[in-house]
């Protein structure tokens, strides 16, 4: 009897102590990532895992200086099937490779508006990562945004 107390105890306790459950994926069409910091991003690699579980990357495109960012609408992308969870990766010029593979996943869906806006600061090898913001404003400066797009601009 006190082992089977024991043991509901230790899983009560333990559902009570449970991390909440991860933020729920969001679902979006455009991509937007800036670059802030002191330091050239050279290539954006995008990643992505089919629904049928494919792996596939390509580079996105155009060098990103400071003060400038890409804004990419994945629908103009006949290789990535709608249901697919895209990420990023940043490759910096002499520093670090950074991924922007967040918290959540982002899923590609055609029909969606929404933008997945990401920032990056700092030097070559400090303090360089993705970070998830809500627009694709910094600090109010402007921009210089490349890609295919112009969806993420304010």
């Amino acid at each position: 009897m006190r082992s089977t107390l024991f043991i509901l105890s230790t899983l009560l306790t333990g559902s009570l102590c449970a991390p909440a459950s991860q933020a729920e994926d969001m679902q979006l069409r455009y991509i937007s990532l800036v670059n802030n910091g002191g330091y050239i991003i050279d290539p954006v690699v995008l990643h992505w895992k089919t629904p049928d579980g494919n792996k596939k990357s390509k580079n996105l495109g155009p060098r990103i200086g400071n003060n400038e960012g890409i804004c990419y609408d994945l629908s103009a992308d006949n290789d990535i099937p709608d249901g697919s969870e895209v990420w990023m990766v940043a490759k910096i010029e002499a520093g670090d490779n950074e991924s922007c593979r967040k918290d959540r996943k982002h899923m590609y869906d055609a029909s969606s508006s929404e933008v997945w806006y990401v920032k990056m600061s700092g030097t070559t090898f400090n303090n360089n990562r993705c970070k998830n913001t809500g627009s694709g404003s910094v600090d109010g400066k402007d921009i210089l945004m490349k890609g295919n797009s112009s969806k993420c601009e304010n």
